[in-house]
């Protein structure tokens, strides 16, 4: 199956340049159509992260239980004391169920909910076991997501997609706020997804989609599902519970579909209709085992004329009163204790996999739940160790056992699935999938077997992986996995220079393909029966990452042959860091003939080159894999010229082929998001922080869903949805998936490829730096070894605002760490405790930091 089956066109210049002379007669002063500066955005608030004041505390006043039978329980919520039997409250916490014992301890569970939130705790006698946040709060508030945009900049899909500038992006970056949820959210519709409900075992057979109403996309089991769906209809349809044939009818946009506990792999939908003025809500889980079934809970607010008896399908608990309303939970596949054991088990299970090994607390929460969900999702794609480029099942979903060696498992897919996995020092965590992708899906020749269907991927994936296998060792220091990977990845490298020995043996030195690597740039555009060294022109990406992964590679094994001990391997990296020196002097004297060779429209322009013969093109001429691919391997293999990096983005710009700081199609008002982590990698070099944060709230508010994390491939903008378009498009993907996971983490930990340089809180926002606020990581792995930080805003008074940053280190850190303060009303910092103060960071030179374990910056 070809993963995308549709080429894309240059753009038009004539329309560009038509846009910028409309924008200059227009009111507005800039080539962008908006305000010159100095105005506040429009704003819509985050109904999923959302407290309003004195919330977030009333969920953290949870029960207390002094004593627990298997009818009920003693219960202290504040000054308050009642015995509760199920379904009745206190304080707005009601008691769902008694399990009579878990892990051997009688345990009650409570919920209670506020206006967009909401908490499940366990609590016994000794106190309390968990509480999982929910992100479903009051029912009645659920609605489509507001925008709060002037016509001018209202964010809408048009009929015809016409090139132009950023106008969105513009308006953004213009305005005195840095771009976040509330303000990128805010100019147009939401994407709406599906749900995940899955497992690590069961694969995405036993997996199920939710659609926004609560239903399964998957049709029952028996035989006549196939041939009757009216008949037997899905696996799980809420409806089949709800005391109504059509008072809880979904209404288009009044769903919030989001995951317990924020990133499990589990669904928490919201539904309301507006007309009845009634709701319910669904919560799924698929417990652990590859045989499991799953589990549903519906809780289901009562019309108030409503009377007990109403028909309804399924085992229930009994009706609840909650504030005034009334409520009624039915459960599927199980019974409540069931249900609400089997939640605990999940919860445990991921929350501990992530605090245990970087703990990380933000001010925006709603990001944090997305860079966790894109790591969970994403291993609940996989089948076992089974790589997977499909989440969950869908248009991509192969058997890996039916089809063995030819399924297409996209190589992009895996590498950034590792690389994920590494930057939240989850490395031990990942090995066994990264080794078992090298034993089953390298080839004996050292290429990928996705070469053995009917496209030829990249050449360049070999440097990515060789960079992953760099960094496995930089972070976890195992010397036992890196000798296992070695013979499969020496087969690779000698495949790679297979290729550059035909280009040095073939073109003379003043050729500018001489030292380069051959090969398709991209799958879509590589074919098995036509691979060969005239196929493509010779693209720079191949060329840079093959050079990255060998040069990390070589700085890799000297270290490890240093640190035990190992002639071999020190030998061994000498050699391959001789190999990449040297095509590094190939490539760059190959981009020095082709940038001097641009005609002068290029040159004037300043854009960058993509192969050796691009020297004749128009500014405007962008085609789209060259802007959703190709300059995205680019960055991604961090060359090291900024102004390479940035002919690229000028390119991109003058194209007109950007929304938001994402990546466009050019034919259709489209974003490629699976490799948007290259954009994201190219601004993050980059001084000003801000195009950083676009692409990243862009990415977040319109080519995933919000709540839920439903990632396609392609997003048509805004507002689309899973169905809209090909079914390979719209398919949810790993890479896609995980675009907010390496985001994230950039913005706070941002290492440097060829300096020994570590930036902290590189591209944290303004007002995370407000009063009050707080950044803290834990245990963040770099090759320096790990970093912890804690960074607080603290009230000015009289002296302005005043900020206490403390760093710890496990062990000697031999690298300049940069702290950057971007204060909220944009002061310049004026004084620092300690190290080099700039007008927003402190630099610590690396001799600074000798001996230093344990430090606190006081920062004004």
């Amino acid at each position: 199956m070809e993963r995308r089956s549709f080429l894309k066109h240059a753009t038009s210049l004539p329309v560009w340049l038509s846009l910028v002379r409309s924008a200059r007669t227009n009111p507005f002063r800039n080539p962008y159509g908006i305000p010159a500066g100095g105005y506040a955005p429009g704003r819509i608030p985050n109904e999923y992260s959302m407290f309003l004041p004195g919330e977030r505390e009333a969920l953290r006043n949870s029960p207390r239980v002094s004593t627990l039978s298997s009818t009920a329980a003693a219960v202290v919520v504040g000054n308050e004391q009642k015995t509760l039997k199920a379904g009745e409250s206190i304080g707005g916490w009601e008691l769902i169920t008694i399990i009579p014992s878990l892990n051997g301890t009688p345990t009650a569970v409570f919920e209670k909910h506020v206006t967009h939130q909401g908490a499940i705790v366990y609590v016994c006698e000794r106190g309390e076991i968990a509480s999982i946040p929910k992100r479903i709060g009051d029912l009645s508030k659920i609605r489509p997501r507001p925008t709060n945009a002037s016509q001018d900049v209202a964010f809408r899909r048009p009929a015809c997609y016409t090139p132009g500038p950023d106008r969105l992006g513009g308006y953004i970056l213009n305005s005195v706020e840095d771009p976040c949820y509330e303000n990128v959210a805010a100019l147009g519709p939401e994407y709406v997804g599906w749900t995940l409900v899955a497992n690590e075992e069961a694969g995405p057979e036993r997996s199920l989609w939710l659609e926004p109403d609560g239903k399964s996309r998957e049709l029952g089991s028996a035989p006549e599902s196939l041939w009757a769906p009216d008949l037997t209809g899905r696996l799980f349809d809420p409806h089949r519970f709800l005391p109504s044939e059509y008072m809880y009818d979904y209404v288009p946009g009044y769903s919030k579909r989001t995951l317990l506990g924020g990133y499990l792999p589990a669904a928490d939908i919201g539904v309301w209709n507006p007309q009845f003025g009634v709701g319910y809500e669904v919560m799924a889980i698929l417990p652990h085992g590859a045989d499991a079934r799953p589990l549903a809970r519906v809780r289901v607010m009562l019309p108030r004329d409503c009377k007990n008896g109403l028909a309804a399908e399924g085992d229930f608990t009994e009706t609840s009163q909650v504030e005034g309303e009334r409520y009624r939970d039915h459960f599927w596949n199980g019974s409540p204790n069931a249900f609400f054991s089997e939640l605990l088990g999940i919860w445990s299970h991921w929350h501990h996999f992530f605090d245990d090994k970087m703990k990380v607390e933000i001010p925006d929460e709603w990001l944090l739940d997305a860079a966790r969900a894109g790591i969970v999702l994403s291993r609940c794609s996989y089948r076992g160790l089974q790589p997977s480029y499909q989440i969950g099942e869908g248009a991509y979903t192969k058997v890996p056992e039916r089809f063995h060696g030819d399924v297409p498992m996209f190589p992009v897919a895996h590498y950034e699935f590792v690389w994920a996995h590494q930057l939240w020092n989850l490395a031990d965590e990942v090995e066994p999938y990264f080794q078992y992708y090298l034993d089953h899906y390298i080839l004996p020749d050292g290429n990928f077997s996705y070469n053995r269907i009917k496209q030829v991927e990249a050449p360049l994936n070999t440097g990515v992986f060789l960079e992953n296998s760099a960094r496995a060792y930089d972070y976890a220091q195992d010397i036992d996995a890196l000798e296992r990977r070695l013979p499969i990845l020496r087969r690779m490298i000698q495949y790679v220079l297979e290729r550059r020995q035909y280009t040095q043996r073939t073109f003379a030195p003043t050729d500018p393909r001489h030292g380069l690597i051959w090969g398709s740039p991209e799958a879509d555009l590589g074919d098995p029966a036509d691979d060969n060294p005239q196929s493509h022109p010779y693209y720079y990406q191949n060329s840079t990452w093959i050079w990255r992964g060998l040069h990390d590679h070589a700085r890799c094994l000297l270290l490890a042959g240093e640190a035990h001990h190992r002639a071999d391997l020190k030998s061994e990296g000498r050699a391959v860091a001789a190999i990449a020196d040297e095509m590094r002097a190939d490539i760059d004297h190959s981009l020095a003939m082709t940038l001097e060779a641009r005609n002068p429209a290029m040159k004037a322009a300043g854009i960058t080159p993509f192969g050796p013969f691009d020297t004749k093109r128009q500014p405007r001429q962008l085609s789209s894999y060259e802007n959703h691919r190709f300059m995205m391997d680019w960055w991604t293999s961090d060359w090291g010229d900024p102004d390479l990096d940035m002919g690229h983005f000028r390119h991109r710009e003058i194209a007109g082929e950007q929304i938001l700081g994402m990546n466009t199609d050019g034919d259709y008002p489209r974003t490629s998001n699976f490799m948007e982590h290259g954009t994201l990698a190219g601004r993050i070099r980059q001084e000003d922080y801000r195009p950083y944060l676009l692409t990243l709230y862009g990415v977040l508010c319109y080519a995933m869903d919000s709540g839920n994390r439903y990632a396609p491939e392609d997003a048509l903008l805004p507002g689309s949805y899973p169905g809209e378009g090909r079914s390979t498009a719209w398919s949810a993907v790993v890479n896609s998936e995980l675009q907010p996971t390496v985001g994230l983490r950039w913005l706070l930990c941002y290492e440097e490829h060829d300096r020994n340089v570590v930036h902290l809180q590189k591209a944290a926002p303004k007002h995370w730096f407000a009063p009050g606020e707080k950044i803290r990581v834990k245990n963040c792995p770099t090759r320096f070894g790990p970093v912890s930080w804690t960074t607080e805003a603290l009230s000015g008074h009289d002296i302005g605002p005043r900020w206490r940053v403390e760093i710890w280190f496990s062990g000697p850190f031999d690298a300049d760490l940069i702290v950057y303060i971007h204060s909220p009303m944009k002061e310049l910092l004026r004084s620092t405790s300690m190290g080099e103060l700039g007008v927003d960071r402190i630099v610590l030179r690396a001799n600074s930091l000798v001996g230093k374990k344990h430090f606190v910056l006081e920062v004004t």
